[in-house]
């Protein structure tokens, strides 16, 4: 397998977990294994205050993984190629007490609704800036939160390191109330904005490389 169909087919897989269906068995598989200690996922939301200031500010709280897997043959992407991303909705955590049992308990509901989860449907846009090195995707997708499921296209700029060490990050914005999730309110009365960015930066590596393969949060399912 050269560089280039190797970057073709990592950036067609990562991205926030994306997944194609699988056909017929292929001659190779490659499997990768998210590292959820080096991976972020990160919520932005312009706080409640915001409209009453000149600057405006936002609150911004990090979501821990619980997994990610990558499994595909490199030449045969569309139909082989799967991957899963699973968050945990109850760690969500901004450095504010006070904010984050108000995300986790009131808005995102996290007693019922633990988890949160990304299968992507397609890939589109491929772009190889610097063969077997780097490139662009558009990742369109399946985002299931608060147990709603919506479609969402994500941009995503990928990275192979000469060490087999691959890389995806991006930010991508969406009205969170249309998967029924409650607008956060300061002091039960002025509203947080609707509109919240999640950015995210996905590290991956094949497990023999890595060594046993990272744990993630708690399961959330």
């Amino acid at each position: 397998m050269n560089r280039r169909s190797s970057l073709l087919w990592l950036g067609s897989l990562i991205t926030a977990g994306i997944v194609f269906p699988r056909g017929p068995v292929c001659a190779e598989t490659m499997h990768l294994k998210v590292d959820t200690q080096k991976s972020v996922i990160s919520a932005v939301v312009k706080d409640p205050l915001s409209n009453l200031r000149d600057t405006p500010s936002y609150a911004e709280g990090t979501f821990d993984i619980i997994t990610g897997d990558i499994d595909g043959d490199p030449d045969n992407i569309a139909s082989t190629g799967k991957v899963k991303l699973v968050i945990n909705a109850t760690t969500y955590n901004s450095g504010n007490s006070v904010r984050d049992r108000n995300v986790i308990g009131s808005a995102l509901e996290t007693g019922q609704y633990p988890g949160i989860h990304f299968e992507s449907t397609r890939m589109e846009d491929v772009q190889v800036v610097t063969p077997g090195a780097t490139g662009n995707v558009t990742v369109v997708g399946n985002l299931t939160i608060h147990g709603t499921t919506r479609e969402v296209r994500c941009p995503v700029s990928v990275s192979m390191s000469p060490d087999g060490i691959f890389t995806a990050s991006g930010e991508v914005a969406f009205d969170y109330t249309d998967f029924g999730v409650k607008r956060p309110r300061l002091a039960f009365l002025i509203p947080a904005s609707k509109e919240v960015s999640i950015k995210y930066r996905i590290t991956a590596t094949r497990p023999e490389a890595s060594g046993t393969p990272p744990a993630g949060g708690s399961g959330a399912q």
